[in-house]
């Protein structure tokens, strides 16, 4: 089957005339490629040799900058790459195996958390941005000839998005956090210096989240005084103040600006109402909103608007993220021979899109992406998210694409514990993970086998990461209700992780608390303590050079299934994957690994007619006797493919 190539990692040069991403081979490697999208139409492909860890981003003058790093090490080597004078292709993906030959220059740098950033003064290649393990922060600007990095801002702590003020490059303006946590300023980096913003007396700026320094337009998350945030137009200069346009507030859902028009008139908006997205075009001065184009997706926090239009990186669950240039948003013809967005308008008749479905429970509710009819399928996938500050959209997953191929439905729930719904549903987890979001999935394979054929296969389950843990806890809790469970970079209980992870994990698990154990018959929801209910066939697979669950987890969880076996026990398969990391079907080898995930999990009825089901568990819900988390609920994906 010709199946699109899998892109992660988009990133745009600081005027948007170039963009880069990390692109797929067919065994899963990756390989750099970038496109010259307002100039003569050319797309370049560089060797397979990255990680989902590499940073790519491709400069003004056309070369493309990559930053290799092992994840905590503070070692990291910064590329340059530039095409050779022959070799070039017209724009588009080019026949497998096709690549150019580049001109390199290369850097070791020892420095931590270190990220690419577009912009910096004339002769600047990008910037880059240092933050030790104390928060305090360096600018660092990126030369060529020979490649290195120069001029160093040094800052008392964590900053976010640099965002320009002016045209020449000098001057930024950011969040830097301090002790009564982030607040804006001003960098001049041809200075050297920097100053805090002034407050305006109409609020309080929360975050800055776009510029455009062609009108001097700066919006912000800002609230005028009652703490509820909206989106500000933020004049910060001696006189400082905040306006609130009353119909860009009035959108109905999370408002995401991505990226302003060369002369700072309209913005590109995405605005998300749970697993939907859809893009809005808006016109500051006349504060007018209006969606663009294109079916709800899912459209990747990255945007370029240049004088050749606006390309947003755009999914669907059939449709792999690509580049798509939005109709009507070019100064002139689109050259670039990126795909246009088509001319139907969201939820317009016939357009396509994957449907999503609302399972009720006795607490609620929550709505799940669905491919395929679960209802009449062979094979129902119920496929659990990380993070777990996280949640399914109508983006593209490739393993749930080939397990559609393969002919199973897939049903991707948001249960309690996702984000996107509220802060009351993403928080009803906090100092209790695996006791609301475990009820729903309860409730939820109850009700697919419910609605089921008499005799039809029990629903299998696939979890990654904090989706891992949840599937295990999954099967310990209803043995019988599933026929299969694979698991990705699982951890197998929250004390654990905490004792045995990195600190960027175990701050994620301070904020939500790690609470009371429930007041129930499963107890401490530990998957080491329960492995021996396990009566599925398993599969785990595991990188072992994991930076965010270590391998040991998955090491454990075969030594305790080891333990527990016996003539009633189904089979289990505990891999650890040499050379990966959190995402080892993303990376070389994750084609033969995906296909092998995918067989197992559409293997078909296993005959369990001889082993002993153990007792039945009455499992809390929500009620249950925890301390509340007294952490701030803050927002940190462990999905490494788009670095910040």
């Amino acid at each position: 089957m010709n199946r699109r190539r899998e892109r992660i990692s988009f990133r745009f040069s600081a005027r948007s005339r170039f963009a880069a991403c990390l692109v797929a081979t067919a065994d899963g490697a990756l390989a750099p490629g970038w496109w010259d999208l307002d100039g003569t139409p050319h797309y370049r492909e560089g060797l397979p040799e990255e990680t989902t860890a590499t940073q790519v981003l491709p400069a003004e003058d056309g070369g493309l900058l990559r930053l290799r790093g092992a994840a905590g090490s503070g070692r990291h080597l910064l590329l340059l790459s530039r095409p050779a004078p022959a070799g070039t292709t017209a724009a588009g993906t080019p026949p497998a195996g096709l690549r150019h030959p580049f001109q390199e220059e290369s850097l070791a740098v020892e420095a931590r958390g270190l990220r690419l950033v577009p912009g910096g003064p004339r002769g600047t290649l990008a910037l880059a941005v240092e933050t030790a393990h104390d928060g305090r922060t360096r600018i660092w600007r990126v030369r060529s000839a020979p490649l290195r990095l120069s001029d160093p801002l040094p800052l008392p702590g964590r900053v976010t998005a640099l965002l320009p003020l002016d045209g020449t490059g000098c001057r930024y303006a950011t969040d830097l956090e301090g002790p009564d946590g982030y607040r804006p300023v001003s960098l001049d980096l041809c200075e050297g210096r920097w100053h805090a913003l002034p407050s305006p007396a109409q609020g309080r700026v929360h975050r800055l989240l776009l510029s455009a320094p062609a009108s001097g337009l700066l919006l912000t998350a800002s609230d005028p005084g009652d703490g509820r945030l909206r989106i500000a137009r933020a004049t910060l200069g001696d006189r400082p103040r905040l306006d609130f346009p009353e119909r860009l507030n009035s959108l109905d859902g999370a408002v995401l600006p991505l990226a302003a028009d060369p002369a700072g008139e309209q913005v590109a908006l995405r605005v998300s109402r749970g697993a939907r997205a859809r893009l809005f075009l808006y016109d500051v001065a006349a504060d007018r909103t209006w969606p663009a184009a294109l079916p709800p997706g899912a459209f990747h926090p990255v945007a370029g608007w240049s004088a050749g239009g606006l390309r947003v990186v755009y999914a669907t669950p059939a449709r792999p993220a690509g580049l798509v240039t939005v109709a009507d948003t070019a100064a002139h013809e689109n050259p670039s021979g990126i795909s246009q967005a088509a001319s139907n308008t969201p939820d317009a008749p016939g357009t396509p899109h994957a449907p999503t479905e609302w399972f009720a429970t006795p607490s609620g509710r929550f709505e799940a992406v669905r491919t395929g009819d679960w209802r009449t399928a062979p094979t129902v996938v119920v496929a659990l998210h990380g993070g777990p500050e996280d949640h399914w959209t109508l983006g593209h997953d490739p393993v749930l694409a080939r397990l559609s191929e393969a002919g199973a439905a897939v049903v991707a729930p948001n249960q309690r514990g996702s984000t996107g719904y509220g802060r009351a549903h993403a928080e009803a987890i906090h100092g209790a993970w695996g006791v609301p979001d475990l009820a729903d999935i309860r409730f939820l394979v109850r009700t697919l086998t419910e609605q089921r054929p008499p005799g039809a296969e029990a629903p299998v389950l696939l979890g990654t990461s904090y989706g891992g843990f949840l599937a295990l806890l999954a099967v310990c809790a209803d043995p019988y209700a599933w026929a299969r469970c694979a698991v990705i970079a699982p951890f197998l209980s929250a004390r654990g992780l905490h004792e045995r992870s990195s600190p960027a994990v175990r701050a994620l698990i301070d904020r939500h608390g790690l609470g009371e154990p429930p007041d129930d018959d499963l107890g401490p929801r530990d998957v080491e303590r329960l492995a021996h209910r396990v009566r599925v066939p398993l599969l785990a697979l595991h990188g072992c050079d994991d930076p965010v669950v270590p391998v040991e987890e998955t090491r454990r969880l075969h030594r305790a299934l080891a333990a527990a076996d016996g003539q009633e026990r189904a089979p289990h398969d505990c891999l650890p994957i040499a050379g990966a990391g959190h995402h080892p079907l993303q990376e070389r080898g994750g084609a033969g690994l995906t296909d092998r995930l995918v067989s197992f999990l559409t293997a078909g009825p296993l005959d369990r007619r001889r082993t002993i089901a153990p007792p039945e568990l009455t499992v809390a819900d929500a009620a249950v006797r925890h301390r509340r988390s007294s952490a701030v609920f803050g927002h940190i994906t462990h999905d490494e493919r788009t670095p910040p």
